[in-house]
């Protein structure tokens, strides 16, 4: 999606002054870009569509303030993206015409910068290069449902000519995304790959794409590393620190028929990351968190926890009980029966006695303490 901030950072644009539409003004999506360059006639500017970016420089106006005027307040009731002017003739934007956008909640630009064939050139390149980006998005998309090895070394093919053995996946997000052009910031994460392709030999392909809102970076390798534990990672940051701020999420480096699981492991990467504040998180980084995280996406392990935790909590319903809390806290005590105890305020005699309630409600009368507490804390995984 091409929002009106990734169409004022074309360089087309060389200074731009939001004058009405509020916040969040320059995230509005782009369909595509036209020119203002008559005044309004009987259908007052009915032929242009909902999302469109138009530019007028009022040069039809002929320094009729009046006819600006009237003109700017009638296409502002359009539902554009925004409406930016580049007002060459200095014809005075009045009070009135900031009212129209304000009330209409049409963004209205003043930007200083190139001719109409310039800012409609560039505009449409990138809307072209957004309409391949969507293509590329759902070919992957297709991907993460199912498929097996060559299906996946396919779309990767397809998606950005990838080959390789191997292949390691980088997820970026803006960490600030209110004026930020994200096609900007994937430019320049382009000298990365270029960096990276140029520096390391084991590279066989390195691209970057827009992806969900998200800057996707795929690395494929010529060779598997010689050893599992990669030590690329320090050096892979290091690179993207310099250009622009972002959270990311790294997978680890995985055959190039299961690339699937790379893009997955740097989603929950980015997720996890971004729940604790880190500037960039690696899968093999996680700890527990990427058996929970690989949990959740498995719709049967997640079903299975799920039949589990109600089975205790309707027990609790029915006879007034603590089952489920207890559990909770034994899972998350590994089965330590006094932090568990000190956790819910109660003795672990107390603790005790609702192991045995578990033992009979779940099924599992000859389990060890031990038993139960693993148990349990699969019970809590996803």
């Amino acid at each position: 999606m091409v929002t009106v901030a990734d169409i004022t950072a074309l360089p087309a644009f060389h200074t731009v002054k939001v004058l009405a539409g509020g916040s969040g003004a320059l995230q509005r999506p782009v369909r595509n870009v036209g020119i203002m360059d008559a005044p309004p006639d009987d259908t007052a500017y009915g032929d242009y569509v909902a999302g469109e970016l138009i530019v007028t420089n009022l040069g039809f106006a002929r320094g009729d303030a009046a006819l600006a005027e009237r003109a700017l307040c009638l296409m502002l009731q359009r539902p554009l993206a925004a409406l930016a002017v580049r007002n060459v003739h200095r014809i005075p934007l009045s009070d009135a015409v900031i009212a129209a956008g304000e009330a209409s909640g049409t963004p209205l630009l003043v930007y200083e910068g190139e001719y109409y064939e310039h800012v409609i050139f560039q505009a449409m390149k990138l809307l072209e290069r957004d309409r391949a980006d969507s293509d590329t998005a759902r070919l992957i998309d297709g991907l993460l449902v199912s498929a097996d090895a060559e299906a996946v070394r396919t779309v990767f093919y397809e998606a950005i000519g990838a080959t390789g053995a191997t292949v390691q996946c980088a997820v970026l997000r803006p960490a600030a995304t209110d004026e930020a052009s994200l096609y900007a910031q994937i430019d320049e994460l382009a000298s990365v790959c270029d960096a990276i392709k140029r520096d390391w030999e084991r590279i066989e392909t390195a691209s970057v794409l827009r992806y969900h809102g998200c800057a996707l970076m795929l690395v494929t390798y010529n060779r598997p590393p010689a050893a599992w534990a990669l030590e690329r990672d320090s050096e892979f940051v290091q690179l993207l620190q310099p250009h622009g701020r972002f959270t990311a999420g790294i997978s680890e480096e995985v055959p190039l028929g299961q690339g699937d699981l790379a893009v997955r492991e740097a989603f929950a990467a980015l997720e996890s990351g971004e729940a604790r504040g880190r500037a960039a998180t690696r899968w093999a980084a996680m700890g527990a968190d990427a058996f929970r995280l690989a949990a959740r996406s498995d719709r049967l392990m997640t079903s299975t926890c799920e039949l589990y935790r109600q089975t205790l909590s309707m027990h609790d319903e029915g006879c007034d009980g603590s089952l489920l809390e207890t559990a909770q806290a034994l899972a998350d005590a590994c089965g330590d029966v006094r932090t568990a105890a000190e956790t819910l305020f109660t003795h672990p005699n107390t603790v005790r006695y609702r192991m045995r309630r578990m033992r009979e409600v779940l099924d599992l009368p000859d389990s060890t303490d031990r038993e139960l507490a693993r148990f349990l804390m699969l019970m809590f995984l996803a």
